[in-house]
């Protein structure tokens, strides 16, 4: 899509110098035969406004995570989310046809883009208030966000290779088969999802019975839910909810890092060429699919078995989840040439490792108001949508050249955050459901017993 040897030749006025350029290694497979195969973008974009391009879609997803969680208490999840999928579709089978007319444009259906998809995840924490038992919120929550990581580990490779063998000149086919992909999706989802599991016309009574005693009171009637008003002034002054925002934001720090720096990295430090990181660009997110699933299984067992409360549950999965992820990413950045599988291994273990967040700082949404989760998240999210703005920004600014060194920067400052979201979180975050979550007194008196979450400290 773009061509990176015209950015580099656009670049080469610049103040790089010739020690820096000599930390980088050679593009693998140097040969006329390979170059002759090499991908080469028609799309000539500074360096810069490939970070703008990357940034765009975290400005419209900040806008819509809010209204997302709120529409989905107030209309239902099923609507909320198949519609943004729908939406989402549409605008990614137009998105070559922007490409083609200017950078500008491309940034402005990214930008519509994150709005339609912002509010997903918020109206999915929505919908698990309603479905899911405290004890098994681990795991199904992990459940839902692990579906995402099957798209990644699929999409990396599929792109490598509709990029070099697809129609329609090679790029834009990746776009029109995810779009029409996209739009199947939702015609699956409207006509086997229900909002909650009265509504479901494929649940057995005695599922639906399990379910609705084990959440008691804390999802309240469709009666009261439509008067009941989200207490935004609680939440905002709430001490726990801003730990949660901390550990929220570092997670997705270090994950939109290697989201959109990842590929960079492996070919600006490790010179691999655009045919190999397809498949390797995968691997993290096949590990990462394993750990979110993985750590939401532990999690729900540790506390089942009365191993481990909630609350430590909860802090024990964003140390393991986040100090890992610092530890490997740090590691990454002082690989060079020769090491690429070492990088390849300390990536997968980092990015997979963060998985286990999962069951720390996402689901710690449902501990502490089930009956607002949604909102909350929207919130959350939006919170840090501000790293996926300021992150490929960041890089871009920072990686100018491509070397080690600045790569390394790159990393202690991931390290960093992701060091202070962890111990912030694991200071001031609970498990026990808020008092301004209760709702009215009576009528939303919580059964300690049934959410088996009180806090040990």
């Amino acid at each position: 899509m773009v061509n990176s040897t015209a950015v580099e030749l656009l670049s080469d006025g610049t103040n790089a110098n010739v020690s820096q350029r000599a930390t980088k290694c050679i593009v693998q497979n140097d040969n006329s035969a390979s170059k002759e195969n090499t991908v080469m973008g028609e799309l000539v974009w500074p360096k810069d406004k490939q970070g703008y391009v990357l940034s765009a879609f975290f400005w419209g997803y900040i806008c819509s995570q809010i209204p997302g969680g709120y529409l989905a208490g107030r209309y239902g999840g099923r609507l909320v989310i198949g519609f943004m999928i729908l939406g989402s579709a549409i605008l990614t089978l137009i998105s070559p046809i922007a490409a083609t007319t200017s950078v500008f444009a491309f940034i402005a259906a990214r930008v519509l883009l994150g709005f339609m998809q912002g509010g997903i995840f918020p109206a999915f924490h929505t919908m698990w208030s309603l479905w899911a038992p405290p004890l098994e919120r681990s795991l199904l929550t992990g459940l839902t966000y692990a579906g995402s990581q099957i798209g990644n580990t699929a999409v990396m490779p599929l792109s490598g290779l509709l990029c070099k063998y697809g129609f329609a000149g090679g790029w834009p086919s990746i776009f029109y088969v995810l779009g029409v992909v996209g739009i199947l999706w939702c015609v699956l989802w409207f006509y086997t999802v229900a909002d909650q599991p009265s509504r479901s016309r494929r649940i057995s009574k005695k599922e639906l019975n399990y379910i609705e005693n084990s959440l008691g009171d804390i999802v309240v009637s469709d009666t009261r839910k439509a008067k009941q008003q989200v207490p935004w002034l609680s939440i905002v002054k709430s001490v726990p909810v801003w730990a949660i925002f901390c550990g929220h934001f570092a997670g997705d720090w270090g994950a939109y890092i290697m989201m959109t720096s990842l590929p960079l990295f492996m070919r600006d430090v490790l010179g691999l060429d655009f045919d190999s990181l397809g498949f390797l660009t995968a691997i993290p997110y096949i590990s990462y699919f394993i750990f979110i699933n993985l750590g939401g299984f532990v999690a729900d067992k540790l506390q089942n078995a009365n191993i481990l409360s909630a609350l430590a549950t909860r802090r024990l999965a964003m140390i393991v989840a986040l100090g890992s992820q610092a530890i490997f990413l740090v590691a990454s950045g002082y690989c060079g040439c020769g090491q690429e599988t070492i990088v390849i291994i300390f990536l997968t273990l980092g990015m997979g490792l963060s998985g286990v967040q999962y069951a720390g700082f996402v689901v710690n949404y449902l501990d502490i108001a089930p009956s607002f989760a949604g909102p909350i998240l929207g919130i959350g999210n939006t919170i840090s949508c501000i790293a996926g703005v300021i992150s490929p920004v960041m890089v871009g600014k920072l990686t100018p050249t491509g070397s080690q060194k600045e790569w390394q920067l790159v990393f202690w400052i991931t390290a960093g955050i992701l060091s202070a979201g962890t111990i912030i979180f694991c200071l001031f975050t609970k498990t026990d459901v808020q008092p301004w979550a209760l709702g009215d007194s009576k009528d939303c008196e919580l059964e300690q017993k049934t959410l088996n979450n009180s806090d040990s400290q």
